[in-house]
């Protein structure tokens, strides 16, 4: 693992250092930290990202560098989460080009703390997935998570036939620090590819392809011999959770891999004219298949214990248009995941899920020696989780408006500051709660319960983020950033069942970084 991170270190470097050393055809570092604000053109790059087919418009000589930390705390969340997690994180990333070849990648890397974790031996990179290991125990966690992502393009016959490939690749280590002691591990590599054609000038169309496998495995051990056993003490029990209900009890062999690989198709489009501006889109249709292995196999489960098939479909439209003294974006997304088990224990489908979400946003930016962006947003987010076997189904949708603001301002000596604020109402919209009290068990009065009056919660979330950037070595420009986020529940539904827990009112996170533009 070391070896391949090494590696992807040293490419990222390179695609850095020949960026800088092209500086005469593409954007100053100074440049570089005005179009990291929060602005119409960041937006749009940030579009441009994981798709191969847009590589080209990504702006050459942009490369950053970033060392933060986030602290997150507070009981308004998921049951599942950790109610305060640290994030020690380090990310670079650059773009260039190189003898016709469009050059973009990315490195990022995470330390991640967390503590009071309960009912979820998991990854944090499939949390839709039916099966995973679980105790009512608060346990300890660290997770070590490694990223790597780059993309090439090239026009094959002139300034036409653009061809476009990626990677992806992931690495995570995750383990927690008391008993019940889980050791996780779990890795994800993608690739794509697409060929696009340019109909006339300002028209391009693009078809892709995405291929990709990875694994996750789980081993909960005890380090205390006399908590292996310990059938007595329940929060030291660890379950087998298989579904969306009350697990069972494993007592010996908490060992199983789930094996994954997914394929997919995209569609892109792109289109730019003074009169009308840019204007692109992309579609994408991806199926994944997992399947939970089971390491020691029994009379009860057998070789496996889950396959789990997920289909997922995701549209993206982007408009940019140039004013006379601002610049407009609109994005419009849309996304919808589908999963359903096959549960070989029941020879039975069980497990049903779906998310769908969607949103708008518009955003207007003004550049002066003052800077202005003005922010406005409306998202949708639905989630349904269905049991077959225990009659369980729970869903929610709620709608999110919101409204943000942001400034940046030149002082002399080629410093600058900046200061974002942005403002959130979440609101339920309706809801499913079928649960029958004959299945309610301690998972049920717990997790169940708790999530169901969590994402039903209407809500406020505010957040601030200010920075300060001045010039240092030669061609790097250094900024310090500091954020705060605060989420508070207004109304919470109620429930006419016997609580176990209910989530808190409020959570908040800070995150300080420093960041270098070159």
């Amino acid at each position: 693992m070391k070896k391949i991170y090494s590696i992807a270190l040293l490419l990222q470097l390179c695609i850095v250092l020949v960026a800088n050393a092209q500086k005469t055809d593409s954007i100053s570092s100074g440049q570089s930290r005005l179009f990291a604000i929060d602005s119409a053109a960041y937006t749009f790059y940030n579009f441009a990202k994981n798709k191969s087919f847009f590589t080209a418009t990504m702006p050459d000589g942009f490369n950053t560098l970033s060392i933060g930390h986030q602290l997150t705390k507070g009981r308004f969340m998921p049951y599942q989460e950790s109610s305060k997690t640290n994030d020690t994180y380090f990310a670079t990333e650059g773009k260039t080009t190189l003898s016709g070849v469009s050059l973009w990648g990315a490195l990022v890397y995470h330390k991640v703390r967390e503590d009071s974790t309960r009912w979820a031996h998991q990854t944090r990179n499939n949390t839709t997935a039916p099966m995973y290991f679980g105790s009512a125990r608060n346990v300890n966690y660290e997770r070590s998570v490694y990223q790597f992502n780059a993309m090439a393009q090239r026009n094959m016959i002139g300034d036409n036939l653009p061809l476009s490939i990626g990677i992806d690749y992931r690495i995570g280590d995750h383990y927690s620090t008391n008993d019940p002691r889980a050791k996780l591990n779990d890795y994800q590599f993608n690739m794509q590819a697409s060929l696009g054609y340019r109909l006339f000038n300002a028209f391009k169309l693009g078809i892709g392809g995405k291929y990709g496998y990875g694994q996750e495995g789980t081993d909960v051990a005890y380090k205390n011999p006399q908590n292996a056993g310990n059938m007595l003490t329940p929060e030291f029990v660890t379950h087998i959770i298989n579904g969306y209900g009350d697990p069972k009890p494993i007592e010996k062999n908490r060992v199983f891999r789930n094996e994954q690989s997914r394929k997919g198709v995209d569609l892109y489009l792109s289109y730019e004219s003074p009169a009308v501006g840019t204007f692109a889109g992309s579609g994408s249709y991806l199926t994944e298949s997992q399947k939970f292995i089971n390491r020691f196999p029994d009379n009860n489960n057998g070789e496996l214990f889950n396959d789990y098939d997920l289909n997922s479909y995701h549209f993206e439209l982007i408009w940019k248009k140039k004013l006379e003294k601002h610049q407009l974006l609109v994005l419009i997304n849309y996304e919808n995941l589908e999963g359903e088990d096959f549960n070989h224990e029941k020879k039975a489908n069980n497990y049903l899920y779906n998310r769908e979400q969607w949103g708008i946003k518009a955003i207007l930016s003004k550049t002066g020696k003052t800077s202005f962006n003005y922010v406005l947003e409306l998202k949708k987010d639905g989630e349904k989780r269905q049991d077959g076997l225990r009659g369980n189904l729970v869903s929610y949708n709620a709608i999110k408006p919101g409204l943000g603001i942001g400034f940046v301002r030149q002082l002399p000596g080629n410093h600058n500051f900046g200061l974002n604020l942005k403002g959130v109402y979440s609101k339920n919209l309706n809801d499913q709660f079928i649960v029958p009290i004959i299945s309610e068990g301690i998972f049920t009065k717990t997790v169940i319960y708790h999530d169901y009056l969590y994402h039903t919660a209407d809500y406020f979330s505010g957040s601030l983020e200010a920075d300060y950037n001045f010039p240092t070595y030669r061609q790097i420009q250094t900024a310090i950033k500091l954020g705060l986020t605060y989420n508070e529940a207004i109304q919470f539904k109620s429930l006419d069942r016997a609580l176990i827990a209910s989530p808190g009112k409020q959570r908040f996170a800070t995150n300080v970084s420093l960041n270098f533009y070159f």
